[in-house]
């Protein structure tokens, strides 16, 4: 029989609602049965493309057994964590401080006032991999709480309040050129000099990073930084973190060198590395940075957007019954069934089939990633290069063909949330511009119009339909609308992102320590604490991203009030970032574009010239000017040509 969640709006709750477990979603209705029932409360925070939140559902949410406990001494919520970031990040917080580490599923104890007591990410129903088993800690933690409950709420009281203490710590201090220098050095001490990108396994993409070092180069014109940059962008396009068959990243990879990723397909990690990648191409001129780009639309155009344009959430991990990245991979066996001797002999080279990157549930399918170029093949096997080109492409589109044709697609989540899609016309704006097709532009522009259509109302934008906007919504939607008024001249884009800055103001804005709240405070548990979130995780921060958006409307619009607050929103975190560093590359980003100064263009002849051209922190605006007035910090220069930046 199905659960309360059959009601729900979410994907990843519907697809829970068959199972035993007597799932609420969060709201009243749950933390009034906690108390009514005088039980605690198992929080099961994920989403619909999460691997292990399918294992963790398959394994125990799906068990007769373990539902039983679970309902016996648990009043159990489901939280999706796309629709309800602000209850993801609070509670991720929490998690942390207990266990040390976060992700999904997370799994949390709160008492019936919505205080964590206990939690962890991902535990097995038995004790396995020196993980305590779900069905033990349900019965143990149960027993506690009614034999104990003076202690466990000691417990939640001081987590708690150490939580609280730490979001009212005041990091304001005036603004320090000093922290980009320490953000660049603890970055390139983070480089992973054999592989690329940063740190070991897992690896993330972290997009916001290198976009901040191309940024910063452009000035410095530091060798060791380019190569970093080129060596990071390099192996995750090659990598198997990249689908080669059609376009598009997957979240992350397992493995130090890029090859065997967790597949799910996220919009925000393809819309920063759309913009990423469509950049370094104009920066690098490396054609695999401008395929790559294009691939991510291709993806897009294809799978990842509806019949009106708006941009979809994510793409599954896996297919049946937790065979991830089996839509993905391809068996030698398969591959001398599909392909002619020629291509398979050319394509077993190009994505290095048989070498490493075999799926581990799976050793005989192997996860494609670009193993030798055309022309190493070319010389190895005796053949034209033009020939081997041609084999590869007739080769991948029988791949492609074969994988649509006779596989279970993964499930695509197409709900509509206005922070990604932000991202997104972000993303198909500079991709535009920097690549060269008017077609991204308008593709950003149909996405931009279903929202204001269907989300926006005089100053007020929804997360998705029936949820309130977060900052997120506001700040990275507006960032968007920027990018779109310098791509089409449209005033009402620019109007529309003052709007959403204001209200921004108006709704999240700190007056006693600055900076944004995440979201508006309030309801149960840990959302009664105001959060200002500057950490880039998964996303870019919206903290971070925000000091620029307001410079750039200041700068357009010259209203003071944008640049007052923009100013402010830096101080707020200058002591944490002196701290860490890193936590925030797009705060990094909008500092350097601080001291920096904006670059401001105004044009009419060369309007495409204009935003054709790379320059970091550009704005450019369509004025009746002979020639090309630009200005940069307070000096000002008419031009009757256009200089490209470089």
């Amino acid at each position: 029989m199905p659960n309360r969640l059959k009601h729900s709006d979410s994907p990843y709750l519907l697809k829970a609602a068959e199972q035993p477990v007597d799932w609420f979603e969060w709201g009243e209705e749950a933390f009034d049965e906690a108390r009514r029932r005088d039980c605690p409360i198992l929080l099961s925070v994920g989403g619909v493309w999460c691997h292990w939140c399918h294992v963790m559902a398959h394994e125990s949410f799906e068990d007769a057994e373990i539902a039983k406990l679970i309902n016996d001494h648990f009043v159990p919520i489901k939280v999706d964590r796309d629709e309800r970031p602000d209850i993801d990040k609070r509670y991720q917080e929490a998690v942390i401080h207990i266990s040390g580490s976060g992700g999904w599923p997370l799994t949390a104890f709160l008492t019936p006032e919505g205080k964590i007591f206990f939690g962890g990410t991902y535990f097995p129903p038995e004790e396995r991999w020196h993980k305590p088993g779900l069905k033990m800690l349900i019965v143990k933690l149960a027993e506690l709480y009614h034999k104990d409950r003076h202690r466990i709420e000691e417990a939640a009281n001081e987590l708690y309040n150490n939580i609280l203490i730490n979001a009212s710590i005041d990091t304001r201090s005036s603004i320090d050129e000093m922290i980009i220098g320490k953000g660049i050095s603890s970055l390139l001490a983070a480089v992973d000099r054999d592989y690329g990108g940063l740190g070991k396994a897992p690896k993330f993409h972290h997009a916001s990073a290198f976009e901040f070092l191309i940024n910063y180069n452009f000035f410095e014109k530091n060798e060791e930084i380019g190569r970093v940059i080129v060596g990071a962008l390099d192996a995750m396009a090659k990598g198997g973190i990249y689908d080669h068959l059609l376009g598009g990243f997957f979240r992350y990879s397992t493995d130090q060198s890029w090859n065997i990723p967790h597949f799910e397909k996220m919009l925000y990690d393809n819309s920063e590395l759309l913009k990423l990648y469509a950049i370094a191409y104009k920066v690098f001129g490396k054609e695999l940075y401008r395929s790559t780009a294009a691939g991510i639309v291709d993806y897009y155009i294809k799978y990842g957007c509806d019949e009106k344009g708006a941009f979809f959430t994510s793409q599954d991990a896996d297919i049946g019954i937790l065979d991830e990245g089996g839509y993905y991979a391809f068996s030698e066996d398969e591959l001398h069934h599909i392909l002619t001797r020629d291509e398979y002999n050319v394509t077993s080279l190009h994505f290095g089939i048989g070498t490493v990157g075999a799926l581990h549930h799976d050793e005989s399918k192997h996860v494609l990633f670009l193993n030798a170029t055309p022309q190493q093949i070319a010389t190895r096997i005796n053949k034209t290069i033009d020939n081997v080109i041609t084999l590869i492409g007739s080769a991948k589109g029988k791949m492609l063909q074969y994988r649509e044709q006779n596989r279970e697609m993964p499930y695509i989540d197409k709900s509509v949330y206005s922070n990604w899609n932000g991202l997104m016309i972000e993303g198909l704006c500079v991709a535009g511009n920097m690549l060269g097709i008017d077609e991204y532009k308008k593709i950003a522009e149909r996405a931009a119009l279903i929202v204001l259509d269907e989300y926006y109302h005089d100053g007020w934008i929804l997360h998705r339909k029936g949820i309130d906007g977060f900052l997120e919504d506001y700040i990275f939607f507006a960032s968007g609308l920027v990018e779109l008024f310098q791509a089409t001249q449209n005033n009402k884009y620019l109007r529309v992102a003052a709007e959403l800055a204001d209200s921004a103001i108006e709704l999240f804005w700190d007056n006693e320590a600055w900076g944004f709240f995440d979201a508006m405070p309030g309801e149960k548990g840990y959302l009664g604490i105001g959060q200002k979130n500057i950490q880039d995780a998964p996303v870019r921060s919206a903290n971070g991203v925000a000091p620029r958006l307001l410079t750039q409307l200041g700068d357009i619009t010259g209203v003071e009030k944008y640049m007052d607050y923009a100013e402010k929103s830096l101080k707020a975190f200058v002591l944490l970032a002196h701290e860490h560093p890193t936590m925030s590359y797009s705060y990094l980003a909008s500092t350097h574009a601080y001291f920096s100064g904006t670059y401001k263009v105004e044009t009419s002849h060369f309007l495409q010239q204009a935003l054709e051209d790379f320059r970091p922190y550009k704005l450019v605006i369509r004025k009746d000017i002979d020639g090309a007035l630009i200005c940069e910090k307070n000096t000002c220069k008419v031009f009757d040509k256009y200089p490209m930046s470089g």
